[in-house]
């Protein structure tokens, strides 16, 4: 098994490339939690503020037994988790940040949306170092509950700014690249 990745370095770079995103469904990125390695009492996570009020949050967690590589699905976008997973998908194949090898989607058993277990749930990242970070993907709703959320992509024509892509460090990475959970 491999060696956790520090909260820090995942996070920093996740929060790093949300709020350089600039997407127009975002209001605020911010940090949370206090933990230095997943696993712990106060997980730590970078918090996605939608226009809505309700919140899309990637945490640090353990690799959970029978987690699997998966494809980004249709369903993926009807969901405030997903849409922020697919977002984050996104600006790590156009920023290739250097402090990461490889990045996937991953489902989990009993975790996802529309279907457990086969739907993505998080985002597993390689480090450089040989490191495993595996963020979790999870969501609050905010004034007038899930009822009031978007069922599809409120910005579909949403492109990356130039910004996140000129972020692109020396070392290049593959998403989706198969690796062992």
């Amino acid at each position: 098994m491999a060696k956790p990745m520090p909260n820090k370095t995942v996070l920093d770079v996740v929060e790093t490339l949300l709020a350089a995103a600039n997407h127009p469904d975002y209001a605020k990125v911010s940090r949370y939690g206090s933990d230095s390695m997943p696993g712990g009492q106060s997980p730590a996570g970078v918090k996605a503020t939608h226009l809505s009020g309700s919140t899309s949050m990637l945490w640090a967690a353990p690799v959970p037994s029978g987690a699997t590589p998966v494809e980004a699905g249709e369903g993926m976008v009807a969901s405030m988790p997903g849409r922020t997973l697919r977002l984050v998908m996104d600006l790590l194949d156009a920023a290739q940040p250097a402090a990461f090898t490889s990045w996937q989607l991953c489902a989990a058993p009993g975790v996802g949306w529309p279907e457990t277990g086969r739907s993505p749930s998080a985002i597993r990242i390689v480090g450089a170092d040989g490191t495993v970070a595996y963020l979790r993907a999870t969501a609050a709703s905010g004034p007038g509950g899930g009822a009031a959320e978007p069922k599809q992509d409120p910005c579909p024509d949403y492109v990356i700014p130039r910004e996140v892509k000129e972020c692109r460090l020396s070392r290049s990475a593959a998403s989706a690249v198969p690796v062992s959970v």
